[in-house]
């Protein structure tokens, strides 16, 4: 895209963390931006102290794991704002909060259908809602699908780390065929490292439907403090995340990696790929 002022943008997760970042980073150039959350207080609290500093936004109630609710989204979005030059599918969980660590083999259908729910099927339900509008105006755009640094790395078995590689592999995907279309959309995969957000205390917004029998242990409360805290004191603003997005959508850069220094795990895997050795342990999140 050659210019973001008064273009309209979607993004979702936009009560807080990198989609509020976002958020706040193109209405400052001037977007328009339709805010997305299934958190409806802490979305209708953000969109009222944006809309106070004269920023054009709107907040929308969305839960992505529903492709009627993403539908909805993109209808209130062209109802509000017209047509949609970016779409940001940013919304996404951790999978933390839950009876503590477990290997791979013990984590829960439940575990899996909220995670994958939210982290992959939010962004498939993101491009079905969206790109067909977007090919249809015809004019400049531009995709931001929110993966990890844990998309492109490896390590112990998570379910987050298997939704956040899937939406890397998507996302790739989504760049050979709107360059076979020849649509005029960019692609950008952000692949966040550690980020002062909210992730780590996603399961406050679990569906009731989705929960586990099991209570947390106090371990594992004490260990989703812990990492919580750390994130928040060590990690990076939302809000220069936001900046990086807003500057990658206008290069028209694809891998955008928030800390250059997790490039050293991305390359560690590739090695172990290149040499068919098993995979290496996850290097350090920074």
């Amino acid at each position: 895209m050659q210019a973001l002022e008064g273009k309209v943008a979607v993004v979702t997760g936009a009560a807080s963390g990198i989609g509020l970042g976002m958020t706040e980073a193109f209405a400052s150039r001037g977007m328009k931006v339709m805010m997305a959350d299934v958190e409806e207080a802490a979305l209708a609290r953000e969109a009222d102290r944006l809309t106070r500093m004269n920023l054009e936004v709107a907040p929308q109630l969305t839960d992505v794991a529903s492709f009627e609710a993403v539908e909805a989204l993109a209808d209130a979005s062209e109802r509000r704002f017209g047509k949609v030059h970016v779409l940001c599918n940013n919304a996404g969980v951790s999978g933390g909060g839950g009876a503590g660590p477990r290997p791979i083999w013990e984590q829960t259908e439940k575990d899996w259908d909220w995670v994958m729910g939210v982290n992959f099927w939010g962004v498939v339900h993101g491009l079905r809602a969206f790109v067909p509008r977007m090919l249809a105006h015809g004019e400049e755009g531009h995709i931001v699908n929110t993966s990890s640094i844990l998309g492109l790395t490896t390590g112990a078995g998570s379910i987050y780390g298997v939704s956040k590689h899937a939406v890397a592999r998507l996302t790739e995907g989504l760049y050979r065929d709107l360059a076979t279309a020849e649509a005029k959309i960019g692609v950008t995969l952000l692949c966040p490292g550690m980020i002062a957000t909210n992730i780590i205390t996603s399961a406050r917004n679990r569906p009731q439907a989705l929960k586990d029998a099991a209570e947390p242990t106090a371990e594992a409360r004490a260990a989703v403090a812990a990492m919580d805290q750390r994130f928040k004191t060590q990690g990076m603003a939302p809000r220069e995340v936001g900046e990086k997005v807003a500057q990658a959508i206008l290069d028209d850069q694809f891998y955008l990696l928030t800390h250059p220094d997790n490039m050293a795990g991305v390359q560690r895997r590739f090695d172990d790929i290149a040499h068919l050795r098993a995979p290496s342990p996850a290097p350090p999140l920074t």
